[in-house]
C-alpha cells in the first residue's frame, strides 16, 4: 500500500527562492517527501500539474470577516470559500464585528463559530482597548492584538479607536509583557477631522472623491507613524502597522527597523492598484483607494520598500460590503461604510504584478507567506514547502491569461474592485492540510476544516526573509 495520500507530479515547487523541477508528495495534512521528478515512489492520488507552479499558500494577517453582527456582507464560510478560491490557506481577521471582540467570552463565541465555519485556519486579533482584558486574552489564545488609531462610521467603530497617546502606551506594555503581536491602524485623526472641515468650508462635496483624497493625506499617516514609533521604542511591543502607503511612512520604518526596533510593516493591495481612473469608474467600490497610484513619489518608494525589505508583508484587507451600503459614500462618505473584497481575485492581482516586472516572485512568496508565518512564529510549521510543514499551497497556471469579472464570486456581496481587469497567472488549486478546498475555480472545502491558529509569544526582534 502507498505510504503518501498525494504526489503532485511534474510541476515546479517554489523553495528557498527557486522553482525546482520535483515531485511533491503530501501525507497527514502535511508535505512528506520532495524528490526529482518521477524517481519517487507512489501515492494514492497522483494529481499532474505540468507546467505549472507550486508555491506556499497565502497567509494573511488583515481580513474583516463581518461574523457576528454584520453577516450580511460576508460570514466565516463565505469568507473561507473565498479564501481558498484566491490561494488563500490562513487568514487572520480582526474585532470590529459586533459585538466587537473585547472579552474572552466574545473571542470564545466568534473562535467557536468560526471552527464550525471555516474551510481554511485561521486565526483572530482581539481588541487591546480594554487594559484588564489584555492578559486574560492572551491567556485564552488570541492570535494577537488590534487597536484602531482611526474613528468614525463603521467599520472604524469609534468603542474599538485610541489616539491618546498616553492610554497607548499604557496598552502597548501590557501587550509587550504576552509577547503577541499589536497590530495598528496608524491615523492622525485630529489632522483627518481638520482637513475634512477645511474641505467643507471650501466646497467640496462630502462625497467618496473627497473622502479618498483626504483619507490618504500623506500627512495624517505619516505623523501617526512618528508617534507609534516613538511609544514602540518605549514599550518594547511588537508592532506590526497596517495600511503602510505614504511615503515617509516608509522612510520612517526602515529607519526605525535599521535601527533594531522592533517593527514589521504592511500594506494591502487597494493602495497601490486601483487609481483614479478606477475611482471615476466604479465610485464608492473603490474608496479609500484612488489617490495614492497619482503620486510617482508614493509609488516609487512603496515598490523601493518591498524590494529593500522595509515591506515585511501583503495583508489583504478582505473588507465586503453590500453595494446598496456603499452607495451612501456618494452623499455622505463619512456616514458610511466603505471598503472592498478582495479575496477571490487576490492572487492573480499580484501573479499579474510579477509578469509586470514590478515585483519578484521571491519577494512575493516572501511578503505573502513567508514572512506572516514568521511574524506569527508559525515558520516552518507554516509558510514554506519543506518536509514536514504542514500542506498548504497553492498551484499556479502563471501563464493563464482571464478578464476578471464578477460572476463565480465565492464573497457573499458579489462583486469585485478589480472586475474588468486583465490578468496573467491564476491560482488553479489549493490545498490546506492536505485536503484540497479549491481546484480549478470551484470551492470543493468542506465546512469545519480549518483549524484556529492561536497566538505564540516571541520576545526581541522576529527574523524576516
Amino acid at each position: 500500500m502507498a505510504d503518501y495520500d498525494v504526489c503532485f507530479r511534474e510541476g515546479r515547487v517554489y523553495l528557498w527562492g527557486q522553482l525546482l523541477d520535483l515531485d511533491l508528495y503530501v501525507a497527514e495534512e502535511k508535505i512528506a517527501l520532495l524528490c526529482r521528478r518521477g524517481e519517487g515512489p507512489s501515492a494514492r492520488q497522483v494529481i499532474s500539474v505540468a507546467g505549472k507552479m507550486i508555491l506556499p499558500g497565502v497567509i494573511d494577517l488583515h481580513a474583516h470577516t463581518r461574523d457576528p453582527g454584520y453577516t450580511q456582507k460576508e460570514d466565516f464560510t463565505t469568507i473561507s470559500q473565498a479564501a481558498a478560491a484566491g490561494g488563500v490557506t490562513t487568514w487572520i481577521d480582526m474585532p470590529n464585528v459586533e459585538p466587537p471582540t473585547i472579552t474572552v467570552q466574545l473571542f470564545e463565541e466568534k473562535r467557536a463559530r468560526a471552527e464550525q465555519a471555516s474551510l481554511v485556519d485561521f486565526g483572530h486579533f482581539a481588541s487591546g482597548v480594554d487594559l484588564k482584558e489584555i492578559p486574560k486574552l492572551a491567556a485564552a489564545g488570541v492570535t494577537g492584538f488590534k487597536i484602531f488609531q482611526v474613528s468614525g462610521a463603521y467599520p472604524h467603530d469609534p468603542r474599538l479607536a485610541l489616539n491618546d497617546d498616553g492610554q497607548l502606551l499604557r496598552r502597548f506594555r501590557e501587550i509587550a509583557k504576552t509577547g503577541l503581536p499589536c497590530v495598528v491602524h496608524p491615523f492622525n485623526q485630529s489632522l483627518f477631522d481638520f482637513f475634512s472641515e477645511e474641505a467643507f468650508a471650501r466646497g467640496k462635496p462630502r462625497n467618496h472623491v473627497t473622502f479618498a483624497e483626504l483619507y490618504t493625506s500623506e500627512v495624517v499617516w505619516g505623523s501617526a507613524i512618528a508617534s507609534l514609533l516613538s511609544l514602540q521604542r518605549e514599550s518594547g511591543v511588537r508592532l506590526h502597522v497596517v495600511h503602510t502607503h505614504s511615503a515617509r511612512s516608509l522612510r520612517l520604518l526602515r529607519q526605525a527597523k535599521a535601527s533594531g526596533q522592533t517593527v514589521t510593516v504592511e500594506i494591502d493591495p487597494k493602495y497601490f492598484h486601483l487609481g483614479k481612473k478606477d475611482l471615476d469608474e466604479k465610485g464608492p467600490q473603490v474608496c479609500p483607494a484612488g489617490f495614492v497610484t497619482e503620486d510617482p513619489e508614493r509609488m516609487a518608494e512603496i515598490w523601493r520598500s518591498f524590494h529593500d525589505g522595509t515591506i515585511d508583508s501583503v495583508g489583504s484587507d478582505h473588507a465586503p460590503h453590500t453595494k446598496e451600503e456603499i452607495e451612501k459614500q456618494r452623499t455622505d462618505a463619512w456616514g458610511a461604510a466603505m471598503g472592498n473584497p478582495q479575496y477571490d481575485h487576490y492572487l492573480s492581482i499580484f501573479l499579474n504584478d510579477v509578469h509586470e516586472g514590478k515585483i519578484t516572485l521571491a519577494n512575493l512568496v516572501r511578503c505573502l507567506s513567508e514572512n506572516p508565518a514568521r511574524i506569527l512564529g508559525l515558520f516552518p510549521r507554516k509558510g514554506v514547502l519543506l518536509p514536514g510543514s504542514e500542506a498548504d499551497l497553492v498551484v499556479v497556471d502563471f501563464e493563464r491569461e482571464r478578464i476578471l469579472s464578477n460572476e463565480g464570486l465565492y464573497t457573499k456581496v458579489q462583486w469585485s474592485p478589480y472586475a474588468g481587469w486583465k490578468v496573467r497567472g491564476m491560482p488553479v488549486l489549493t490545498m490546506v492540510r492536505g485536503t484540497i478546498v479549491a481546484e480549478n475555480g470551484e470551492v470543493v472545502g468542506k465546512r469545519g476544516h480549518g483549524k484556529f491558529i492561536p497566538g505564540i509569544a516571541q520576545r526581541g526582534p522576529v527574523t524576516l526573509g
